[in-house]
């Protein structure tokens, strides 16, 4: 063989070998890009799934939140009202119009108040909303009879009744306790991470 048709078989042998490590190496890169992008999208899609459950989370604790705030600022007006009431009773004077009007909203906000709390909250939570809710309309009813005793005259039902309104205050200074108490552990808790 002649040199020259040597050296042509052996630039064509490295021709093809160029051509097909090219190939093979474009290949592999063309393979790694598409793996590199595929598991950039997935980790892109779950740190947008956990971003948005971290959003979800922060929202429903901020709606948990402000339904127990809104509980327990009717609550106040409700004791406030109920308060008025009860001096006016051991003052011997009828209550107003205004003081009956003014509890009887505040036991209409407690029982709105309660119905967002009860869609939002833990049973750690919701139990204590409701004993404060019930004992509340058990209180307005005590106050209900105090004053129907009062303004009939029956001294002596009048002073039973008195003292079941007394009872049933304390109840709900206790029942109101144990609620702020357990808002304030469900809003110190952290968020379970998933």
């Amino acid at each position: 063989m002649d040199e020259g048709l040597v050296a042509l078989i052996t630039a064509g042998v490295g021709l093809i070998g160029g051509i097909s490590g090219a190939a093979i190496g474009g290949l592999a890169a063309v393979r790694g890009t598409r793996l590199g992008a595929e598991t950039t999208a997935r980790a892109t899609a779950r740190q947008v799934h956990d971003q948005g459950m971290i959003n979800h989370e922060h929202w429903l604790r901020g709606q948990r939140l402000e339904s127990c705030r809104a509980l327990l600022a009717a609550y106040d007006r409700y004791a406030i009202a109920a308060s008025d009431i009860s001096r006016a009773l051991e003052a011997e004077n009828q209550p107003s119009r205004e003081m009956w009007s003014a509890i009887g909203q505040a036991v209409s906000d407690i029982r709105n108040s309660y119905f967002q709390v009860r869609l939002l909250v833990s049973e750690d939570l919701l139990q204590p909303s409701r004993a404060l809710r019930l004992h509340v309309e058990e209180h307005k009813e005590s106050l209900d009879r105090w004053a129907d005793a009062f303004l009939t005259g029956d001294d002596h039902r009048a002073a039973a009744e008195q003292a079941e309104e007394d009872r049933r205050c304390q109840q709900l200074g206790d029942l109101h306790g144990e609620l702020v108490e357990a808002a304030r552990r469900a809003i110190a808790e952290r968020p379970a991470t998933n």
